[in-house]
């Protein structure tokens, strides 16, 4: 496959910086432009097709989701912020992930790894061989060694200290990470936060009673009290 032409849009000099050198050697992706208002990026994508965009959210004039907005086919977008509370509006414009500043290396390899999954060139039609919902992967350290697994097998995510037990098909995987690190490298639109130690995937849920999440294997789950509202939002 092609590399995928981005473009970064940031009106901070250090975010660029990071992102340049985060992209640096990577051959999967080709940078064609660097813009530091949300204008001047629509300006170029008027006139340039283009496979993905690192978009700031906070940006004087033009906002990052005023640009999404404004926009009828957006390209592949990775969300950049130093604020999380944007995460919830993010969902309805499908964004390829939501990236927290400082943004750590792993967690920006792992979403260009859904932005390249997720990516259909111009005429593309899926066929039987070619499914119109792509396999997407987590990379985990275990045992000291690198596994990768297909997200659509996670059931749900247990903190566990400064580990996490990754549930799939019955069985668990313990790696070195925390539920914050790990919830950045997920799916947004497939992943849900429920309690400050339980990530559920949201296909795995039957039902909820009272403060309790039922998973379809029948696993009971606690549901914190802040994140409540967010889940029955996200279910309805």
């Amino acid at each position: 496959m092609n590399p995928l032409n981005c473009i970064i849009v940031d009106d901070e000099d250090g975010a660029h910086l990071v992102i340049e050198h985060h992209l640096n050697g990577l051959q999967s992706l080709n940078l064609c432009g660097s813009f530091f208002n949300a204008k001047d990026a629509m300006d170029y994508l008027y006139k340039n097709p283009i496979d993905l965009i690192f978009l700031d959210i906070n940006m004087p004039g033009l906002t990052g989701m005023e640009m999404l907005a404004a926009m009828n086919h957006p390209p592949l977008v990775i969300l950049t912020t130093a604020y999380s509370e944007f995460a919830l509006e993010s969902y309805k414009y499908q964004v390829v992930d939501y990236l927290i500043k400082p943004i750590s290396l792993s967690n920006f390899l792992s979403a260009i790894d859904k932005a390249i999954s997720r990516f259909k060139p111009i005429g593309f039609l899926p066929t039987q061989e070619q499914p119109l919902s792509p396999i997407e992967w987590l990379t985990l350290k275990v045992d000291g060694d690198y596994i990768r697994i297909t997200t659509d097998k996670i059931e749900y995510i247990q903190s566990w200290g400064n580990y996490v037990k990754v549930f799939t098909d019955g069985h668990f995987l313990l790696s070195p990470i925390t539920t914050n690190e790990i919830e950045q490298k997920l799916d947004i639109l497939k992943f849900i936060r429920i309690h400050k130690s339980y990530i559920v995937a949201l296909d795995q849920i039957k039902k909820i009673t009272g403060n309790r999440l039922y998973l379809m294997n029948d696993t009971v789950i606690p549901i914190g009290t802040t994140y409540r509202k967010q889940l029955l939002e996200r279910l309805n």
